[in-house]
């Protein structure tokens, strides 16, 4: 049976900052003060195989069979370029329009060293999950003094020693096939400001296939990665990496006509 996507779905919003179209109902936890943010032995040996073997092939094979796009990946080969020149990891950001945004960049986009994941703590609610998740590369967002100057000191381990990748999602909640980018705050740039690691903008976007009943197909745009001034303190390279960023990620989403699957409707707009 065919599915007749001619009449759009509509969600209501409030606020652009806070609002979560996710649909996951997991409960809130604090991240336990005693929780280990490296991965150990065992972690890293069974994390390698279901992340490059499990992750990699499955995955990569479930987005080409999508006939999911990536474009500019020339800027991705720059970033590379930098990490290298900088002897260290890198941070990626993204918008967030899926449940599936990070397994898709980690086994489809990028291919050289590990990429691991910044995410709500609510994920450490399920020990199963948290278990698989955490061989994937979760990195559980502190929110106590200890677990987040924890985290900083993992984050480091991860960028300094294992020259990995960190995902953001600065857009923080999940609005499904959403095509603008949202406004963000600047926090999560104080990572890279303060580790002085080169970052990588990647922006999905969605264009309309010749079937219309069918979802849009995902084209993700590469943006050029953005360096740390050097000239600047941790604060100004905190906000001169949001901005930037921000300015590319809006420039990718705009390069041409998105497919509006979901109409987003602010609530004192709707009339």
């Amino acid at each position: 049976m065919k599915i007749d996507h001619s009449e759009k779905r509509v969600i209501y919003y409030k606020d652009e900052l806070n609002d979560d179209f996710g649909n996951i109902e997991i409960t809130r936890v604090e991240v336990p003060e005693n929780y280990k943010y490296e991965r150990n032995l065992f972690e890293r040996t069974f994390g390698n195989l279901l992340y490059w073997v499990a992750a990699k092939l499955v995955l990569g094979g479930y987005c080409l069979f999508k006939g999911m796009k990536v474009e500019n990946k020339e800027n991705i080969k720059e970033y590379y370029r930098l990490l290298k020149e900088n002897n260290s990891g890198g941070f990626i950001y993204a918008n967030h329009v899926g449940n599936d945004d990070a397994f898709y960049i980690q086994s489809f986009i990028i291919h050289k060293k590990r990429v691991n994941v910044i995410a709500n703590p609510n994920i450490l609610s399920s020990k199963p999950l948290t278990f698989f998740t955490r061989q994937l590369g979760y990195i559980p967002l502190g929110n106590t003094f200890i677990t987040q100057a924890k985290m900083m000191k993992g984050m480091e381990f991860y960028l300094k020693v294992k020259k990995q990748h960190i995902l953001i999602f600065p857009e923080t909640h999940i609005w499904p096939y959403y095509t603008k980018i949202r406004p963000y705050r600047n926090a999560s740039f104080h990572y890279p400001a303060k580790f002085n690691t080169p970052i990588l903008p990647i922006v999905t976007t969605f264009k309309e296939r010749k079937n219309k009943n069918k979802k849009p197909k995902q084209v993700v745009k590469i943006c050029k990665p953005i360096i740390p001034n050097k000239d600047y303190s941790i604060k100004e390279n905190k906000e001169y990496l949001r901005d930037t960023c921000y300015k590319e990620m809006v420039e990718a989403s705009t390069s041409y006509q998105q497919a509006e699957y979901i109409k987003y409707i602010k609530k004192n707009e709707e009339n």
